[in-house]
């Protein structure tokens, strides 16, 4: 038996703005030149969508984005997280929280799609960008070695990576097809996104998680 053409359309339409309440983003906007609603994610943010018609875009450093996508759902999402300075054990509190990151975005796309086995991953960022208003020696790299590992023990494919280096990197990407767009930017920005990691990191060090977290 067809499907009724209008009751799909409407449960998608349902969907995204099911998806659209969840999201943590800084902004959206139309973008004439790329025909298509970008939406721009900071520091602790999280978008997941099914629409064709949306870019996901972000700025790191030292932080790391993390793409998933289901490419026969076409559905994906960004998050965008950091890591404050902790121990190096993997239930110290840095992984707590980049734990709550990925598990977020993972189980976003899990309660459309309930295939964890279709996700695929682009990663970004790590850069070394500390200069003197981070104060923790390598979170950058850190940030890449912990996502990594956690894609690995969740059994979710890294399909590419643009990790690591000095430059802080803009990333668009297309959450329906998982493609993406990498540019390296210059110094003129390097203060600004160092100024801002610092102030989320401080203020990850003063809040307190809330609730238990099922790592890995």
């Amino acid at each position: 038996m067809m499907s009724n053409p209008l009751r799909s359309n409407t449960a998608r339409t349902v969907l995204r703005r099911t998806l659209e309440r969840q999201d943590v983003a800084a902004n959206r906007y139309h973008d004439r030149r790329l025909g298509a609603e970008v939406v721009n994610i900071v520091v602790g943010g999280c978008v997941v969508t099914d629409d064709p018609n949306v870019v996901i875009t972000t700025t790191l450093g030292s932080c790391v984005a993390a793409c998933l996508y289901d490419p026969v759902a076409e559905i994906g999402g960004m998050n965008h997280f950091l890591l404050p300075d902790a121990g190096l054990d993997t239930v110290s509190l840095s992984s707590r929280y980049g734990a709550t990151a990925m598990e977020q975005l993972i189980n976003r796309l899990l309660r459309v799609t309930g295939r964890r086995d279709r996700l695929r991953a682009k990663l970004f960022g790590g850069a070394n960008v500390n200069l003197n208003t981070l104060r923790t020696a390598n979170i950058g790299q850190r940030n890449v070695e912990f996502v990594m590992e956690y894609l690995a023990t969740e059994g979710i494919p890294t399909v590419s990576w643009d990790v690591g280096g000095a430059a802080p990197r803009a990333v668009r990407f297309f959450p329906t097809s998982g493609r993406s767009q990498r540019r390296l930017i210059g110094d003129e920005s390097l203060h600004d996104i160092a100024r801002s990691e610092s102030s989320y990191m401080e203020h990850l060090r003063k809040t307190r998680i809330e609730g238990d977290i099922e790592l890995f």
